[in-house]
């Protein structure tokens, strides 16, 4: 796991340590070759302030990150979805995910039917 939080995210761009923690957590090969900066002598307001900013810049940065990555998977999955249509004659059923208290959803009937179209135009009255 801590592999896991401590590698970066495709489409937030930051560890989750850096997201829950704001700063990243070190490894014990960080502390021995050196390769994160070592704690500064900062006063402790100094430290607050600072951490303050590092995490909301963080997710600023993150909640744009996920918008585009959002509009991105948009694209991509609007690319393959057709309208289905129906045509006069053919048998459908209807889905209807009615939540009902006390019930466990995976008991329920989603779907109901056949029914027969009859109509395909979208007269409204």
């Amino acid at each position: 796991m801590s592999a896991c939080r401590a590698s970066g995210h495709e489409s937030t761009g930051y560890t989750l340590n850096m997201l829950t923690l704001g700063t990243e957590v070190r490894a014990p090969a960080d502390i021995m070759y050196g390769s994160l900066s070592q704690p500064s002598s900062e006063t402790y307001g100094d430290y607050v302030e600072s951490k303050m900013e590092r995490m909301t810049t963080a997710y600023e940065e993150t909640r744009a990150a996920l918008r585009r990555a959002a509009e991105r998977n948009k694209r991509y999955y609007d690319i393959r979805v057709r309208a289905k249509q129906y045509k006069k004659g053919q048998w459908v059923y209807y889905f209807n995910p009615r939540k009902f208290v006390g019930l466990q959803d995976k008991w329920e009937r989603k779907y109901t039917g056949p029914f027969l179209i009859v109509d395909t135009s979208l007269s409204v009255s």
